[in-house]
């Protein structure tokens, strides 16, 4: 059974995979069971660009709403260069800016509430602790004003 918040986490993977228009690219959902193996082969591609959907997270709830109801959700896409790979395609810089031109403003999927995502006000783009090496990474953070309840259980 597939949560709202998987469901999200799936669609803007698939717009990424969609719109991104960076060629050899991999985009990857976080939840993957053999992650570390797929960003390691993504990173070794002909581009050496992995872009990762991270784990949507409530920021704020309607405490009084049975269910609960998320009015506010974050999500976070990291990019990963490998700074190993010889590429003359785009950088770190250029998917960072094209996946927030494509992520910024879009619609929710119908079952993950009714807001859209937007970038970040402050701190858009942060630099992750602990960036493998040989590799650049960059985390593109986004949030959506939404309402999505959840289905109480009582």
């Amino acid at each position: 059974m597939s949560s709202a918040l998987e469901t999200l986490q799936s669609a803007v993977a698939e717009r990424l995979r969609q719109q991104l228009n960076l060629a050899g690219a991999t985009v990857l959902v976080r939840r993957a069971s053999d992650l570390d193996s797929q960003i390691e082969a993504a990173a070794e591609g002909a581009l050496g660009l992995c872009v990762i959907v991270l784990d949507p997270r409530p920021k704020r709830v309607a405490p009084a709403v049975p269910g609960p109801a998320f009015l506010e959700i974050v999500l976070t896409v990291r990019i990963i260069e490998n700074l190993l790979t010889e590429t003359e395609g785009p950088g770190l810089l250029a998917a960072a800016e094209r996946s927030s031109q494509v992520l910024h403003l879009w619609p929710l999927p119908p079952d993950c509430g009714d807001g859209a995502l937007q970038i970040m006000e402050t701190d858009p783009w942060t630099i992750p602790p602990g960036t493998l090496r040989g590799a650049n990474a960059l985390d593109l953070h986004f949030h959506a004003s939404c309402a999505l309840a959840l289905a109480a259980t009582n």
